[in-house]
């Protein structure tokens, strides 16, 4: 019995410490690395909800880009930051997902070394197409590459990307005969798909946008739940009937594993309150990108599923890093 009411007491004392520091956190700036150089899209959407969150929560939360290694670094000194809600990272599926499946001594462990505070936003992609393609839409592309095997190029921005990885999804969902060729980021493989040295690729839908709308590259289905108000003519792969293709290139907020549960329902409710400002939604909608919210848990089954998912791609298509 003594024994019981001590483990009792402990975790008692446990509860009221964790209230304690949620009533006087945030009392300094809150830092939130962000793996990736500034200016790009990423980028954008971690200062837009560093201002907004921090906002909410009446504390600063100051950026800081560490780019480097695939987002490795700055995924790395989060994990070993102390868990006292005061150093965040940007989290997207490439560090979370797809990079401990592709190298296993990446140095951290998505799902024991993190606590996944909130889902902030998906970005879909879509399947382009060369406009001499004779084909509209994915069921078309499927039916003709099967029957004209060896002969479509896809590129990627990469080996092991979300745009490889997602092809290779497509090919394992469909048996469609598309060959992988891997460029070194999205610049030149739209120049060489412009040029016409391969036929169809992935890429996000604010990338697709500017080709799509001039009839340069044409549109052959997204993979998102819904259409994309960015192609609102294409369909979803789910229309399509390849429901296996629902990939989005997702953001979100972690924290160090320990970092007190009152300590996170706090960040969790301050950057839902940013989702909910009309201004991140414009924001959002000119990236392309769809705002989501929820909580902590919801978030973390959906990092364990996703990691899985590209897991499981990974080695049915043998992928290997570069």
């Amino acid at each position: 019995m003594k024994s019981i009411r001590a483990v009792c007491c402990v975790a008692a004392l446990a509860v009221a410490a964790s209230s304690a520091l949620a009533q006087s956190w945030p009392s300094k700036p809150i830092r939130l690395i962000v793996p990736f150089t500034p200016g790009g899209s990423q980028d954008v959407i971690g200062r837009l909800f560093a201002q907004k969150a921090g906002d909410a929560l009446g504390q600063q939360i100051v950026v800081e880009n560490k780019a480097g290694a695939g987002g490795q670094i700055a995924t790395q000194e989060v994990a070993r930051s102390a868990p006292d809600g005061y150093t965040l990272l940007l989290s997207t599926g490439a560090q979370m997902a797809i990079e401990p499946s592709l190298r296993p001594n990446v140095g951290y462990a998505p799902l024991k070394d993190f606590v996944h505070v909130i889902h902030l936003a998906d970005a879909p992609l879509v399947l382009l197409a060369v406009p001499a393609l004779p084909v509209s839409n994915a069921r078309e592309l499927i039916a003709y590459s099967k029957a004209n095997p060896g002969k479509i190029n896809t590129a990627s921005t990469g080996n092991g990307t979300y745009t490889h990885l997602t092809l290779e999804l497509f090919k394992n969902a469909t048996g469609a005969d598309l060959t992988h060729i891997a460029y070194k980021g999205a610049a030149p493989a739209f120049t060489d798909m412009l040029g016409g040295q391969v036929q169809t690729m992935f890429t996000t839908t604010a990338s697709a946008q500017p080709y799509t709308s001039t009839n340069r590259l044409k549109a052959l289905a997204v993979t998102s739940k819904k259409r994309s108000p960015l192609l609102p003519a294409t369909a979803t792969f789910a229309e399509q009937g390849v429901p296996q293709l629902d990939v989005s290139v997702w953001i979100g907020i972690a924290a160090p594993a320990g970092t007190p549960p009152a300590v996170v329902e706090r960040l969790s409710a301050g950057f839902n309150k940013a989702l909910a400002s009309p201004e991140v939604k414009e924001k959002l909608a000119a990236l392309g990108t769809d705002p989501v919210g929820g909580t902590s848990e919801a978030f973390t089954q959906f990092v364990r599923g996703d990691t899985e998912r590209w897991s499981k791609i990974i080695a049915a298509a043998g992928v290997k890093p570069e």
